[in-house]
């Protein structure tokens, strides 16, 4: 039988079958415990009397760690309506990419009357979406709310294929379409990077922007710039959390297992097209759990995230906002996405995706799948700033160095952050001590 009719088996049988029963299986989960907790809340409220709230008994005590829960903070809001209730304005817009990918990107902003004269670019890095910088959701420890209330006009982009840049202009429905998840990591540099770029100095009407890149979102840059150095002349300057222009030290034991046994590969050629992308409902079912029956959900999807990410034992994540984080993250990505990584892995460089030999000569004109040209960087000469945790265990200090060694270093700077993972630079609560700082001081610098 024909490989590509296997894939595309493989892919209405996720679509159709597969979903359909983990949101089954996921709803009688989330109805029976939502049930449980209030049925036995009112049995509860039977035998509590007013005046025991000064005098508690074991049934009030019962009912407050039962309440303790609810409602839920979070969960069943609208991620964009939760940081309209902080108070900023906001504005989601929409970007076409030039293959006709349709983007989200989040603007927020105090005051664009008197702007600063450089606005600000966050991508988020893989699995990830612009929500990831909202964790916190605390105007003292949350990065965007900090740049808009200094005045900043703050932009928070999304990639294709995650949750919040689902669409395209030829296809009605994405989410049962192979052509739209058959998109790589050259597809988020060649065009997502550009596209994103060129409509918030259009929009925004300034020369230059300064783009925040974590991760992924420094990789994507790296990779549009090597093939497209003059395209610079649009940065004012680059700021990159935990940056990724290698990874052949990735110490994550779980990412490890993975790329052994050729798991996301396996995932990738069956046919199923994309990786943690899941419907707000499911999101929603999850968040709620995690509150509900926490020391079942919360624990299990808190180490899911650990094994990905590798956080260190004394993590710096808020536990008790994780149902809030999980009901809107991760933001997801093709699986076509995912193998590439992996494949910068074993390849030990940046490279185009791996087709396999004759696609490969086919597509271009060699066997071996090409490596971006990242000595060109050589001439990347804007102001530039990275910051690395010392407990990143996906990209480490020797993946660093040979990354600068590419670089222009005449305006460089690197900063090293103590005990920090790889999910740190934004959700951890102590960043705003610990590493905003550094870059606001970075940012005022670079506003002339």
């Amino acid at each position: 039988m024909n490989f590509q009719i296997i894939q595309t088996i493989t892919f209405y049988f996720f679509i159709w079958v597969i979903k359909p029963i983990a949101n089954v299986g996921l709803s009688l989960t989330y109805y029976s415990a939502y049930i449980a907790i209030y049925l036995t809340d009112y049995v509860l409220s039977l035998f509590v009397r007013e005046c025991e709230s000064r005098n508690p008994t074991i049934f009030y005590k019962l009912r407050k760690i039962l309440n303790k829960h609810k409602p839920y903070y979070g969960v069943y809001t609208e991620a964009t309506d939760i940081i309209l209730a902080q108070g900023y304005n906001f504005e989601s817009h929409k970007i076409i990419t030039e293959d006709g990918y349709i983007l989200t990107i989040w603007r927020i902003y105090k005051d664009v009357t008197h702007p600063h004269p450089h606005p600000i670019i966050m991508q988020h890095g893989l699995l990830d979406s612009s929500w990831s910088w909202f964790i916190n959701n605390d105007k003292k420890l949350t990065l965007p709310y900090i740049l808009a209330d200094l005045g900043y006009d703050v932009w928070l982009a999304n990639n294709r294929g995650n949750k919040y840049s689902i669409g395209h202009t030829k296809f009605k429905s994405v989410n049962y379409n192979q052509q739209y998840w058959d998109c790589s990591f050259d597809d988020l540099a060649k065009y997502d990077f550009k596209a994103i770029v060129l409509y918030v100095k259009n929009i925004t009407q300034r020369a230059k922007v300064i783009y925040l890149g974590h991760s992924q979102g420094t990789t994507q840059a790296f990779a549009y710039l090597s093939n497209n150095i003059e395209f610079q002349d649009h940065l004012k300057c680059f700021i990159g959390l935990g940056p990724a222009m290698f990874i052949s030290n990735l110490r994550s034991t779980f990412i490890q297992c993975a790329i052994k046994f050729y798991i996301f590969e396996i995932i990738y050629y069956l046919g199923i097209p994309y990786f943690f992308v899941f419907d707000d409902g499911f999101n929603v079912k999850i968040g709620a759990l995690c509150y509900m029956i926490p020391f079942i959900f919360r624990s299990f999807f808190f180490e899911i995230t650990n094994q990905l990410c590798g956080f260190p034992q004394k993590n710096k994540i808020d536990l008790n906002r994780f149902g809030n984080m999980v009901a809107h993250e991760p933001g997801g990505s093709s699986s076509k996405n995912i193998v590439q990584w992996m494949q910068f892995f074993r390849s030990k460089q940046l490279q185009y995706f791996d087709y396999g030999a004759s696609q490969n000569l086919a597509l271009y004109g060699q066997r071996d799948p090409p490596p971006y040209p990242v000595d060109n960087l050589k001439n990347f000469t804007i102001p530039k700033y990275f910051y690395l945790g010392t407990k990143d265990v996906i990209t480490d200090t020797d993946d660093l160095g040979k990354m600068l060694n590419k670089l222009d270093q005449t305006h460089m700077k690197v900063e090293f952050i103590d005990d920090y993972a790889h999910l740190d630079y934004v959700w951890a609560v102590d960043a705003h001590v610990k590493l905003y700082p550094s870059i606001l001081r970075n940012i005022k610098e670079n506003q002339n």
